[in-house]
């Protein structure tokens, strides 16, 4: 049974078609001739040989390799014959004739886009959402402390804040939804603690190690400068020192909120009863 042998998948073809299209290429260099149009012949060679890479029929391929010998030889001697290089003017005329009529075509027939659909309430709450949360992302310049609390407000409504635990870290939700510096600053410091945790357990681990070797030091009679759980134990000793210190501070500002959540209600409740018309 005869084999059919595709065009791009044979090394001979795809040789050939690069050696056409490397001389083709050669062909539109400038020279020291008059030949404005080589700039646009270089163009048109590249965009064939890509619209024609993917032919399959042996026919079809012959008939564009046939037609890219002739434009190499129309080439080559356009430089002498006054007429090829006027033959090559008129085609390339031609083409871009053909191009501006294939594009206004294509404006007339493309469909109008079709106006923007309104937004759903959950999309839009969602943008609204990513706004806020970029707008966020970085600590106002001109923001105080959150101790630095109750403030006046004049004639608007005092919001009570609310004491919120994350993991042992408080703070105070003033409103919803929550910035996204607050979310920062919040995961790192419960990061920063975390590490502190899992490096405590490593030197406990570690302590355990170097009390074995104090046993056998203890057995082989061997003495050292200093003990093999000295080193872990003045580690465990300063990772708990930390963690402490980050609890009791928490603590304190714990504390302070909460005295600032007090004020804030009994400051809302005064207010009200001030804005209350008189009877």
């Amino acid at each position: 049974m005869h084999k059919v042998v595709v065009p791009k998948y044979s090394g001979a073809h795809r040789f050939a078609c690069l050696a056409l299209y490397r001389a083709l290429l050669r062909q539109c260099r400038p020279s020291n001739a008059d030949t404005p149009w080589l700039s646009e012949t270089k163009p048109l060679i590249r965009q064939n040989f890509r619209k024609y890479k993917k032919l399959q029929s042996p026919s079809q391929s012959a008939n564009a390799l046939k037609a890219g010998y002739e434009a190499l030889d129309l080439l080559s001697s356009s430089r002498t014959n006054q007429q090829d290089a006027h033959r090559i003017t008129t085609l390339i005329a031609q083409a871009r004739s053909q191009k501006d009529k294939y594009a206004a075509m294509q404006r007339k027939i493309r469909p109008v886009a079709p106006p923007a659909k309104p937004l759903t309430p959950k999309k839009a709450r969602k943008e609204k959402s990513i706004r806020f949360q970029e707008e966020t992302s970085q600590r106002h310049p001109n923001a105080t402390s959150i101790l630095d609390r109750p403030r006046p407000v004049g004639d608007k409504k005092r919001h009570v804040p609310v004491l919120v635990n994350a993991r042992g870290l408080p703070f105070l939700r003033y409103k919803k939804p929550q910035p996204r510096n607050v979310s920062s600053v919040i995961r790192k410091k419960l990061g920063r603690r975390w590490n502190w945790i899992e490096r405590r357990d490593r030197l406990k681990i570690e302590l355990l190690f170097a009390k074995d070797e104090e046993e056998w030091d203890r057995i082989t009679q061997t003495k050292e400068p200093s003990t093999w759980s000295e080193h872990p134990a003045n580690a465990i000793a300063d990772v708990n020192a930390r963690i402490g210190r980050f609890d009791m501070h928490s603590k304190e500002l714990a504390d302070n909120m909460w005295k600032i959540v007090l004020a804030e209600k009994a400051l809302a409740e005064e207010e009200a009863i001030q804005k209350q018309p008189k009877q």
